[in-house]
């Protein structure tokens, strides 16, 4: 019994691991900086583009998600796998929304930096698109749905913020931003109309 409840809580500590180390990193910075009332943008962009913290967050909920799958039974390892696909996409989503608020609070609540600091932290988009990405796979489908084409959609233009932000902004930096800013808006509206409309007709 014992093992099960471990094996059980284990994705869950597994899931957590991302949120945990950036936490414990951008303090860790903070000290050395100097505590102040606000984070200070130099830190949340160290830990933003730091690609270290970002595998060892992405590939602790790869291994959760993975364990979690496995600890069903062969008869209900479809249904595992719609779940898992749905908890690692409100994993995204809260990584995410922490993200931006972290990047609100960062930039001491002024909503222009706060922009610059998301699109500037490539990491802050990366990650949640990768997890909606791995959801996808997950699926147990083997015929695209119009839903699934929006999440397609929705991982490109994610993945497209931070390549957008580069490579235009290496021109005009202005131009960069707000090409960024606009993929991340039409990301978002399209999850959460792609949402309302799967809970309209569940």
């Amino acid at each position: 019994m014992n093992s099960g409840k471990n094996g059980q809580d284990l994705p869950f500590v597994l899931f957590l691991v991302p949120f945990a180390v950036s936490a414990i990193y951008a303090i860790y910075l903070w000290v050395q900086t100097g505590l102040s009332a606000t984070l200070p943008s130099s830190v949340f962009l160290s830990v933003t583009e730091n690609p270290y913290v970002f595998l060892v967050g992405f590939l602790a909920v790869i291994v959760g998600a993975t364990l979690d799958i496995n600890s069903a039974g062969p008869a209900d390892r479809r249904a595992k796998l719609i779940e898992e696909s749905s908890t690692l996409q409100k994993l995204a989503v809260l990584a995410l929304a922490l993200g931006l608020i972290c990047a609100w609070y960062s930039a001491g609540f002024d909503f222009g930096t706060a922009a610059t600091n998301v699109l500037t932290g490539r990491y802050v988009v990366v990650f949640p698109a990768l997890l909606i990405l791995f959801s996808f796979l997950l699926l147990p489908s083997v015929t695209i749905k119009s839903s699934q084409v929006r999440n397609i959609v929705i991982i490109v233009l994610l993945l497209g913020v931070p390549a957008s932000v580069d490579e235009i902004g290496k021109r005009n930096f202005f131009l960069g931003m707000a090409a960024g800013i606009a993929l991340l808006g039409v990301a978002l509206f399209l999850y959460f109309t792609t949402k309302n409309r799967n809970a309209e007709s569940a």
